[in-house]
């Protein structure tokens, strides 16, 4: 039995080292919103993701063998999320990315940990994909906590002392309200209010939660809301007559103008980024993103192409025993640098970036660092 049990191992390790060798080609799954409210973030994710899979595979592929993505759409609900995922699972997929949208993402955690297969990259702040840390998710964005850190940091820096944040009850708002209340804290600023709302909310909840945090006219209020909710909140407050400054985080702030009636409607809102400004030339990849997008580039397809970058340099690492536990060793092993974008990972850490800054909307609906 032992010399049995020996032999099986053997063929297992094989099977495993030899899993995409098999294969013409390496195959990538990604579940999107790529309809519904979420839309607007997910398609341009899967173009991004889709130019660098091109890119790649124009250069010769990986040790001869091109990346394919299989594309299915959760219109962000949590029932399609899980469906989606396991039809890719069901369909061999070598690695998934791209996940978007708190319920979609939450829903699917659970069969992505049982399969072992690699999740590297998924387009969300909220930080139960980085606390417990999972073997084989890899965040490829900051998270809520760097983003809350980072919009307080940059209200204290302009001297906004009084402050309200209004949040969705899901994974997303939640981890936001914890990080600004850690950040306030921090910096002994008690906020005036902190309030959650719905994510399947009424004109009744919008107009009782605006009320609620406009109650003391705060210089500051924080949005972890996504874009149709934080719209409203921006539109009602401004209905009332409180006009503090609103910030917004990255999640939400790409769908916001798609939503407006105008771009004017949105001037001055601020809005954290995770990634580098998709139009800067300063940054290697940014401006081969640039090249290729041209007046397309936006920070989700940034985003998405950052994701076809770094899945490729992990697998090119492992090209010669292509599976995928060398690629979750070699994510841990050492940084991944794709052209001044950098990601770092530990076994117990899966905070691949820490990189946020703040833009502001401006009236022709563009983003200003």
């Amino acid at each position: 039995m032992g010399l049995l049990r020996n032999a099986l191992a053997c063929v297992w390790v094989m099977l495993a080292v030899t899993e995409v060798h098999a294969a013409e080609k390496i195959l990538i799954g990604m579940s999107a919103p790529l309809t519904g409210v979420l839309a607007p973030y997910g398609t341009e994710l899967e173009k991004g993701l889709k130019l660098g899979v091109a890119q790649v595979n124009a250069s010769g592929g990986i040790a001869g063998r091109d990346l394919e993505v299989l594309v299915k759409d959760d219109a962000g609900r949590a029932d399609r999320g899980a469906a989606n995922t396991k039809a890719l699972l069901d369909a061999g997929v070598f690695a998934l990315t791209g996940y978007h949208g708190s319920a979609a993402i939450e829903a699917s955690l659970p069969l992505i940990e049982q399969s072992g297969v690699p999740l590297i990259g998924v387009a969300s702040s909220a930080e139960l994909l980085r606390e417990p840390a999972r073997r084989n998710v890899f965040n490829l964005r900051a998270g809520a906590r760097e983003e809350a850190a980072a919009m307080v940091l940059h209200l204290d820096t302009i001297g906004l002392t009084e402050v309200a944040a209004i949040a969705q009850d899901d994974a997303l708002g939640s981890a936001a309200l914890d990080g600004v209340q850690v950040e306030l804290t921090r910096l002994a600023i008690r906020p005036q209010a902190l309030i959650r709302v719905p994510v399947e909310r009424g004109a009744g909840d919008i107009n009782r939660v605006v009320q609620g945090a406009c109650k003391n006219r705060p210089q500051a209020l924080m949005l972890g809301l996504n874009a149709a909710n934080a719209l409203s909140v921006i539109r009602q407050a401004r209905r009332i007559g409180c006009t503090p400054q609103f910030y917004v985080m990255s999640e939400a702030g790409a769908e916001l103008l798609s939503l407006a009636a105008t771009p004017k409607e949105l001037a001055g809102v601020i809005v954290s980024q995770v990634m580098p400004h998709p139009r800067s030339s300063s940054v290697p990849v940014t401006a081969d993103y640039q090249r290729l997008a041209g007046d397309a580039a936006s920070y989700a397809g940034l985003e998405g192409f950052v994701y076809a970058r770094v899945i490729a340099a992990a697998i090119k690492s492992c090209s010669s025993q292509l599976n995928r536990n060398c690629v979750v060793n070699a994510l841990d092993a050492k940084p991944i640098d794709v052209g001044g974008y950098r990601v770092q990972f530990k076994p117990g850490d899966r905070r691949g970036s820490r990189f946020v800054e703040m833009t502001i909307v401006t009236a022709d609906g563009r983003f200003r660092r």
